[in-house]
């Protein structure tokens, strides 16, 4: 508060709620509730001279706070999108660090297809505005690469008297192998078959990693 010219005044506001020292003018802002004010500096009347007053308005804004999270992470990048739970402040804006994941500023939602495996830290980011100071909070996004293979057994047809069948896997390991429907004498972490012990059939071999699966049917 800034006072030129007489002493000896006090301090009043309306409406009620600012948290203001009727002696000095200071306004606590911690207590006080966020709006429009007018204080008024008031003298009485004394020594022959009027009473006087001045006032000048005053401005409390809301201190922003917020929260955010990724309750989904860690994600893999083929999860199609992630969405933020934000409570508190609205009005901010999305970031990443470390470049290479497409989030959207304006809503935090995040593309998992066209983001790079990687952990990440979001912003959420309100601006200084109405007399607060700018205001930020984080979450950790971490997003995993989504797992491809395929699978072949060249030699099909086999005979029962070929011994073992091995099979050619590209892309993603630590899967496991299965076939269906039974009869089928297959290594669940190799995919090699024993041709000796196996039905002679068809066979549809599964290579499972997780959710996803490549499927090889002879």
């Amino acid at each position: 508060m800034t006072r030129t010219g007489s002493t000896g005044g006090t301090y009043s506001a309306t409406p009620s709620g600012l948290s203001i020292s009727s002696s000095t003018g200071a306004i606590t802002l911690g207590t006080s509730t966020a709006g429009t004010y007018t204080v008024t500096y008031s003298i009485a009347a004394g020594g022959g001279c009027s009473a006087l007053s001045t006032t000048a308005s005053v401005v409390i804004g809301t201190a922003p706070s917020a929260t955010i999270s990724y309750a989904g992470s860690p994600y893999c990048t083929s999860g199609g999108t992630a969405t933020v739970t934000r409570t508190g402040s609205t009005g901010g804006t999305y970031s990443a660090t470390p470049s290479g994941l497409s989030i959207s500023s304006s809503t935090g939602a995040i593309t998992l297809g066209t983001s790079t495996a990687g952990s990440y830290t979001v912003t959420y980011s309100i601006a200084a505005d109405g007399g607060c100071s700018a205001f930020s909070t984080t979450a950790s996004v971490v997003i995993n690469t989504a797992p491809s293979a395929t699978i072949s057994y060249a030699g099909s047809p086999y005979c029962t008297s070929g011994g073992t069948a091995t099979v050619t896997r590209t892309g993603s390991t630590g899967g496991t192998y299965s076939a269906t429907p039974s009869g089928l004498s297959i290594s669940s972490s190799t995919g090699a078959i024993t041709l000796g012990t196996s039905t002679a059939g068809s066979y549809t071999v599964t290579y499972s990693i997780a959710a996803l699966r490549w499927l090889f049917g002879s």
